[in-house]
């Protein structure tokens, strides 16, 4: 998605709320009935519903007032800063879904607002686990980590049609249900608007693939996934990884992680009929054990991303102008040309840190929903490919006719994070000196590699390397 397409469509968007569900105004009742309920209170009610809670955070960021010197960043701010009056007057201005949605398009936006609502629950119940100072900033950055979706629901009912239909029974990754039914990057255009709302910080940084690095954006990114699993009573491809990534990051065993996801469950339950939804099936340990021992099963590909000339002609046009104005614009154009314009499905560049000892993921295309990928970091001790690729610029296909010889090799690291025996990397050197690498692959062996996209990858990368380093000469910008 290049930089004029986003910015025109967050022109276009900019200025739309997300409606209100039906059954929220009721809200209003339980809090007047309730004079005493606590902020934190008030401020999880209103988390059922994205749509207010984003109108409602937006509202509380934008009043000046002299006793807040920094952002609101959670609900319970929010409702404190403009109170209950303001509250209200939210709740009357917003349109309501079955004003502004036809009936199918209306069920596809109570299922979101369920799910990410789901989704907020889970993560600020996680964070109070792990003793978080703001578990409500959290539950606030679950609750939006699919804003782009919510919006484009909105937006496009014809095309997100289509996409739901891709992507509900999980046969299908919802970044390649983009490729195909939407042309767009829905978290580019979340966190787009994002940027222009100036929503919490947290909010931003969670939409972006490679904080998952950080434990606080892992987990909403991990709750989001999980989210998914619940909306299909826990049948889905990859419930039985991101269980076990849940473990792993909560540090705890399957029947302390059923009691964890049952809490969160039995709190949306007594309300899943706010989104037309049936109740979420609680887990037993043994159900989570069973899950977690079969791992992840993704699915065989219902199709293959084509590649798209016309983007790769972009892409390379872009890179060899040299007028691109700073390695971040060189980076995206890289990537984006790579997933778009050849059709990989997972592209990463990851940097060289300052002493040289590791590769960690910087900038990545078509992991948005992938937080374990998204870690993606090689330690270069040891003499492993990687490491050989990073002592001068070289370029290598991992294949079929090469894999029996060469992937002990691989790092360990790498090949229990990539899952596939077939991929294209890259050592990347500005100024004679190593600078990163960038890796790409199908994801699925099912979806091969072949020589004409290896030309093209080997193509776009050199260019890009080259357009780096004139702007190293001409002393432009940060690298």
């Amino acid at each position: 998605m290049d930089k004029k397409s986003l910015a025109d469509w967050v022109h276009h968007l900019g200025d739309r709320d997300l409606p209100l569900l039906e059954g929220t105004a009721a809200i209003l009742s339980i809090v007047e009935a309730n004079p005493q309920m606590s902020m934190r209170a008030v401020g999880r009610l209103v988390q059922r519903d994205p749509g207010l809670a984003l109108k409602l955070i937006r509202v509380a960021n934008g009043v000046p007032h002299r006793h807040f010197r920094t952002e609101v960043v959670a609900l319970d701010e929010a409702v404190m800063m403009i109170g209950t009056d303001g509250l209200k007057r939210t709740i009357r201005e917003l349109e309501k879904v079955p004003d502004v949605l036809s009936t199918n398009a209306q069920s596809y936006y109570r299922y979101l607002a369920g799910r990410v609502a789901y989704a907020a629950a889970l993560a600020e119940a996680w964070a109070e686990n792990r003793h978080d100072m703001i578990p409500s900033e959290v539950g606030l950055a679950a609750l939006l980590y699919d804003l782009g979706e919510l919006v484009w629901t909105i937006h496009d009912e014809r095309r997100m049609a289509r996409y739901m239909e891709l992507v509900r029974d999980g046969q299908v990754l919802p970044h390649e249900a983009e490729y195909v039914a939407l042309d767009v990057s829905l978290e580019t255009v979340g966190h787009a608007l994002a940027e222009r709302w100036q929503l919490p910080a947290m909010v931003r940084e969670c939409m972006c693939p490679a904080n998952a690095r950080h434990a606080r954006a892992m987990g909403v990114m991990l709750a989001s996934n999980l989210a998914r699993d619940a909306m299909a009573a826990w049948d889905h491809p990859g419930v039985g990884g991101n269980l076990d990534q849940a473990a792993r990051y909560l540090d705890c065993s399957s029947e302390e992680l059923a009691d964890y996801i049952n809490g969160a469950t039995e709190h949306f339950n007594t309300h899943v009929d706010l989104y037309g939804l049936d109740p979420v099936p609680l887990l037993d340990e043994e159900k989570v054990k069973a899950y977690r021992e079969a791992g992840a099963k993704p699915p065989e590909p219902v199709f293959c991303l084509m590649p798209r000339s016309d983007r790769y002609e972009q892409a390379r046009r872009q890179l060899a102008s040299h007028s691109l104005e700073n390695r971040d614009q060189v980076l995206d154009v890289l990537l984006e040309g790579l997933h778009e314009g050849l059709g990989l499905n997972r592209v990463v560049f990851a940097r060289l840190s300052d002493i040289g000892d590791t590769l960690s993921a910087e900038r990545m295309e078509g992991t948005d929903h992938e937080p374990a990928f998204n870690r993606f970091e090689l330690n270069l001790a040891g003499g492993h490919l990687i490491a050989v690729m990073m002592k001068r610029p070289s370029a290598f296909w991992l294949n079929p006719s090469n894999c029996d010889e060469v992937w002990p090799r691989v790092p360990h690291s790498m090949r229990t994070l990539i899952g596939v025996r077939e991929f294209f990397a890259h050592s990347v050197f500005v100024g004679d000196q190593p600078y990163g690498l960038v890796y790409a692959d199908r994801r699925s062996g099912s979806c091969a590699l072949d020589r004409r996209a290896l030309k093209g990858f080997k193509a776009l990368v050199e260019l890009a390397t080259a357009h780096l380093e004139s702007l190293r000469q001409a002393g432009q910008g940060r690298l």
